[in-house]
């Protein structure tokens, strides 16, 4: 399908939020899923394969945003889109989080760029009459914050680094009712060991790199518990979002 860009906006030195006009994707994503989008030709090096990146946020009726990180030769031409540029995309993709219908207190924990897939489900939480508190780090890169569109109704904590991070998770874990994460791995581990020690609800958004985006490729497999044992899984197509308890960070099959 064909997303049309709207604006572009500088987040920080890095960090570019994209807000594009696509009713039929808008109106289909879920919080945690994802977009491919392919590059123009001569956009960076592999250009004929498509980027995915998180749903930021959406307004579940024309638009969708995308906050993107410029790390290489393809989001640096993102840079360059002007309004009105017609972007092939593929999407809503994956499966996305989910919670009980019942409110209670949310803890999300985000790392860096990891913040992106959160803030459309902080968007959805609010709006069904869930308390939501963000766990962020590392503080260095606190700019991120200024793009969340409903910033003064969260309860935000800012960790110094990881080694800050689980001290302060233990605090917010004491009311927390489910917990939801993004960043590095690391990161995600310390969120799954305290969460499955204190028997709290945590699903984990994992971050791998992908080409096809629809499960082909087995580019993005990662080793996951099952009744039957440890196996493999695809992020793209079986995840982004995992249980905690469903992820082994060090035992394969």
């Amino acid at each position: 399908m064909i997303a049309r860009l709207i604006q572009s906006r500088r987040i920080t030195a890095r960090d570019t939020l994209y807000e594009f006009d696509c009713p039929e994707l808008a109106r289909k994503a879920a919080p945690g899923q994802f977009v491919e989008l392919a590059l123009g030709e001569g956009e960076g090096e592999g250009s004929f394969l498509r980027r995915p990146i998180s749903i930021f946020d959406c307004d579940g009726e024309r638009r969708f945003f995308l906050l993107v990180r410029t790390v290489g030769r393809g989001t640096q031409a993102m840079t360059g889109w002007k309004p009105g540029r017609e972007v092939d995309v593929l999407g809503p993709l994956g499966n996305g989080f989910s919670w009980p219908e019942s409110a209670g207190v949310c803890v999300l924990v985000g790392g860096g760029i990891g913040l992106a897939p959160l803030t459309y489900l902080a968007r959805r939480l609010l709006e069904t009459g869930w308390t939501v508190r963000l766990l962020f780090s590392p503080r260095r890169e606190d700019e991120l914050l200024d793009a969340l569109p409903q910033r003064e109704k969260l309860e935000i904590r800012c960790a110094e680094n990881r080694t800050q991070l689980p001290v302060i998770l233990e605090e917010m874990l004491a009311q927390a009712d489910c917990v939801f994460a993004c960043g590095p791995e690391g990161m995600l581990e310390t969120v799954a060991v305290k969460t499955m020690q204190r028997d709290i609800p945590c699903q984990l958004s994992m971050e791998r790199h992908m080409a096809c985006g629809i499960g082909i490729c087995l580019g993005c497999a990662i080793a996951v518990r099952t009744p039957e044992g440890l196996t493999y899984q695809k992020v793209c197509k079986d995840g982004p979002v995992f249980r905690a308890e469903e992820v082994s960070f060090h035992e394969q099959p």
